[in-house]
């Protein structure tokens, strides 16, 4: 069912309604046409403790590895988040490293960002982020904070060894990111998934109703929501993959932060020369040659 990662949310929901109660009805007519509806009625006293108990075991089953899915996908936001996150407080630091090595730090971490949201974001939808193989993502940040040779001052030193912590939290998030998009669930968890499905699903044959339209009707409400259930799962699983996925929003942020800190120091230096320049025409003659 991966190819539903690469649909709309409505495509997904009329495949699961229509494939899973199209399949299980078929599964249920053929069972009714090879087997007497007489002896299927005899199944119902021990049948249907047991399709009690697989019914029980297989709901547990979704449920754990619905819960462990979101948790994946609730810790793949979290990274996303601290990533943001930490391109903001370089790019805070880099502003008070020494001249060139401020604009060098500013404009890499703005390249990362814009690199992460217009190509690594398109690419991780496909599945194609070669984020560990043709992309040198912190690797430049790095370069250019540990070839900086602050002053003998101590706030400088200050920055850098903030600026390298940060850079730490960056490239691990970095690499977390990369891996949840790589990775999925175990192999033996789906091959669980599809063949408790099927189990649960045909296990209902073993019952037999008068009416044939109601079993069709019930096996259908059935399947379909197994269906939906399995379709939360692969979503939940896939984090950068599908109809819900975790989103952009922090490195767009950052961007925001970064323009906003551009701002206020320009701001700032406008604000305090006209300060300058008041305080320069209110003084005396003297004073005035002074402050120029």
């Amino acid at each position: 069912m991966h190819f539903l990662l690469y649909w709309s949310t409505w495509e997904q929901l009329l495949f699961v309604f229509a494939a899973f109660p199209t399949l299980s009805v078929t599964g249920l007519y053929l069972v009714r046409r090879a087997v007497p509806l007489a002896r299927l009625k005899k199944n119902h006293e021990v049948a249907g403790v047991t399709f009690g108990v697989i019914g029980a075991f297989y709901g547990l089953l979704l449920a754990f590895v619905i819960v462990a899915s979101w948790q994946r996908f609730d810790r793949a936001e979290a990274n996303v988040q601290r990533e943001g996150i930490a391109l903001t407080a370089l790019y805070r630091l880099a502003k008070g490293f020494a001249e060139p090595t401020a604009a060098q730090m500013q404009t890499a971490i703005r390249a990362y960002t814009h690199q992460v949201i217009d190509r690594d974001w398109p690419e991780m939808a496909r599945e194609q982020f070669q984020g560990m193989d043709d992309s040198l993502g912190p690797l430049v940040l790095w370069q250019i904070v540990t070839n900086y040779r602050p002053p003998d001052h101590p706030r400088q030193k200050a920055i850098l060894d903030k600026s390298l912590d940060e850079l730490s939290q960056l490239s691990e998030s970095f690499g977390l990111r990369y891996l949840y998009c790589r990775e999925d669930l175990p192999g033996v968890v789906w091959v669980v998934i599809y063949a408790g499905l099927l189990i649960t699903v045909g296990f209902s044959y073993f019952f037999g109703h008068e009416a044939f339209r109601w079993q069709a009707l019930m096996c259908a409400i059935l399947s379909s929501l197994l269906g939906l259930t399995i379709l939360a799962i692969l979503e939940l699983a896939h984090p950068y993959q599908g109809a819900v996925t975790v989103s952009d929003q922090p490195f767009r942020y950052a961007l925001m932060r970064m323009d906003d800190m551009d701002k206020l120091g320009w701001t700032t230096v406008t604000t305090n020369r006209r300060l300058a320049r008041s305080d320069s025409t209110n003084a005396s003659p003297r004073e005035q040659v002074s402050v120029r």
